[in-house]
């Protein structure tokens, strides 16, 4: 399997490159506007971009998924919540791609966005039961999580996504094995979080736990967010970290 990151230091923009040296396919999650490194990426590897994985609609840039569409006719995957004036194959919750030893699972992890979506990427030459990775797209950082307070203009509280964000880090991401590496879209700069690391990856070099704020509670108590809005419930959850795979290849 290949992996890489791409990363956009003015925006704090984290993309990644997924591809099967033995079939010559490839993904790309959450491309930034400016395609043309991961096609001259993925052709100096003997790759094609056969797919395309916009974990969410963002906010603070202008996404390729559309180019990528447009240049090499990758299809537009998306989760099941999603939907786009535009062509795109829905993957509801559990929705499965395979290319060659590559599995793509998605996973509907909605909280920071209605419809965000974290995608498990199985390298089945290593295992076919347990995830490499999971891309977490803006609803689990490094350091934090996405915050829930950001579509007001759109109808959706504070409170509503944040009961949602809650759902998804406890009854999907954190019941993944402990040693599942956590590829972000974004990180410190970002304004899709608080406390976000300078770390790109979630791996072996952060043994301690990570602190995750969590705006959310069951209970329905009422603690501050960003910027003192409300939300409610505040969890703080831990998730281990896991070994770095010597097939990974970072910028």
């Amino acid at each position: 399997m290949i992996l890489k990151q791409y990363y956009l230091g003015f925006l704090a923009h984290a993309s990644y490159l997924v591809g099967d040296e033995k079939t010559g396919q490839a993904a790309v999650i959450d491309p930034q506007r400016d395609v043309d490194q991961y096609v001259e990426d993925a052709r100096s590897l003997g790759l094609e971009i056969r797919y395309v994985f916009p974990t969410h609609f963002h906010a603070d840039f202008i996404s390729g998924h559309l180019e990528l569409r447009d240049q090499v006719g990758a299809e537009i995957r998306m989760g099941g919540r999603a939907t786009a004036d535009y062509a795109i194959i829905a993957m509801p919750d559990g929705d499965i791609l395979e290319f060659g030893s590559i599995r793509l699972r998605s996973l509907e992890t909605p909280g920071h966005t209605p419809e965000c979506t974290s995608i498990a990427v199985y390298d089945q030459e290593a295992s076919s039961t347990e995830p490499h990775a999971v891309f977490t797209g803006d609803t689990l950082v490094i350091g934090d999580v996405g915050l829930p307070d950001l579509l007001a203009s759109l109808g959706w509280t504070a409170s509503d996504l944040a009961s949602m964000l809650y759902d998804s880090l406890h009854k999907k991401l954190l019941t993944l094995p402990d040693d599942t590496l956590v590829y972000p879209a974004h990180g410190a700069g970002s304004a899709c979080g608080r406390n976000l690391s300078t770390a790109r990856v979630l791996d072996h070099r952060h043994p301690t736990a990570v602190q995750l704020r969590v705006a959310a509670d069951e209970q329905g108590g009422v603690h501050r967010t960003r910027h003192g809005r409300s939300a409610r419930g505040v969890a703080v959850l831990r998730l281990r970290c896991g070994a770095q795979p010597a097939r990974t290849a970072n910028p």
